[in-house]
């Protein structure tokens, strides 16, 4: 059994925050037009880094709830796919699959010893409405709570897993 390691949005927010600030700058200072464009261009390079980012961010975070909510007859499936199908569908299938992690999430957490107050319904609203930002906030919360007690108690441990199947 690996440890899953506590998460934070850190690096997240902060390639999104920069590449809005340079690309906000850029249209204030297009005037400028050198320093406009240059501006523009660097913001649209930081959020290209932050799609990759967030893509392995997801990632990550799919294969460490696949981890501890192992025996419950689910998978959250590959996030590359979920952001592929994310750009073909403008963001809709992003919503459906942060419904399905908090689902997944709040119908795990009661084997770890306490109740997940979101559910999957209330983490796509969050989703839709705060560009992702609130929700991927709420899904480490509960990740990392989660995480602790899986890390502390092993797969024997957690109410409900004997060796890791149900």
């Amino acid at each position: 059994m690996e440890p899953i390691r506590n998460r934070k949005m850190t690096l997240y927010i902060l390639f999104m925050a920069l590449g809005l600030v340079l690309i906000g700058l850029g249209v204030i200072l297009f005037f400028i037009p050198i320093l406009g464009a240059l501006l523009l261009w660097s913001g649209q390079a930081m959020l290209i880094v932050n799609t990759v980012y967030r893509i392995h961010f997801f990632y990550s975070l799919s294969l460490d709830v696949d981890a501890v909510c192992i025996g419950d007859g689910r998978e959250s499936g590959s996030y590359v796919a979920a952001a592929a199908l994310s750009t073909l569908t403008f963001g809709l299938y992003n919503i459906y699959w942060t419904y399905k992690i908090g689902q997944r999430l709040h119908a795990n957490a009661p084997r770890y010893g306490f109740k997940m107050v979101e559910n999957g319904k209330d983490i796509a609203l969050l989703d839709a409405f705060s560009f992702g930002f609130i929700s991927a906030y709420e899904l480490l919360k509960n990740m990392n709570k989660i995480a602790k007690v899986y890390n502390q108690n092993g797969a024997n441990g957690i109410n409900g897993v004997n060796g890791g199947a149900m």
